[in-house]
């Protein structure tokens, strides 16, 4: 029979992975000790993990774990609609600002500034996993697997996600050569 007491040697090694994938916008409405307990709670209930050896306890909570996070972070992410115009310019100002060169003229930081426009608004027409991949892998400067550990999917569903959304954002932004 596994028990609360068997689990706590888990502890330390649990709430460093839930911090280090839980999103910034979830840390207000959860600690990572709150998602550890769950997931303890959980693994106690059917009593699933009797008998197993400890890399495999370790491994199915990390898993479980895992899976509650992914589920808070849809429980509690933001529809498209409930992005503030304020937020998604700001979010554009701040890209251009990031790739802006100190010798460009006010009329091509005009055309950069309306390409960026149109690219933040081309990433809140985005499915949100598409958008969220987009933003983790380009934004954050994740790698494919590390996005598909956090979104729980394959590498070859995140490479999917994120073709797709550039192809999208292709059609919403254009690119170089294009004559929007």
């Amino acid at each position: 029979m596994t028990t609360p007491e068997s689990l706590e040697r888990h502890r330390p090694a649990l709430l460093a992975w839930a911090a280090a994938r839980m999103p910034d916008r979830l840390r207000a409405k959860f600690d990572p000790a709150d998602l550890v307990n769950q997931t303890y709670l959980e693994a106690l209930r059917g009593d699933r993990l009797a008998g197993l050896p400890e890399q495999e306890v370790l491994a199915y909570l990390r898993r479980a774990l895992t899976n509650n996070v992914i589920d808070a972070a849809r429980k509690f992410a933001p529809g498209r609609g409930d992005v503030p115009a304020e937020a998604a310019a700001e979010s554009s100002r701040l890209l251009a600002d990031w790739l802006a060169a100190p010798d460009t003229s006010p009329s091509e930081r005009a055309v950069r500034n309306e390409r960026y426009a149109r690219l933040a608004a081309g990433l809140a027409l985005l499915p949100e996993a598409q958008r969220v991949a987009v933003e983790l892998r380009y934004l954050q400067g994740m790698k494919v697997t590390e996005i598909a550990g956090l979104l729980g999917r394959s590498e070859g569903s995140v490479s999917q996600l994120l073709h797709r959304a550039v192809l999208a954002l292709r059609v919403t932004v254009g690119h170089p050569g294009d004559t929007k």
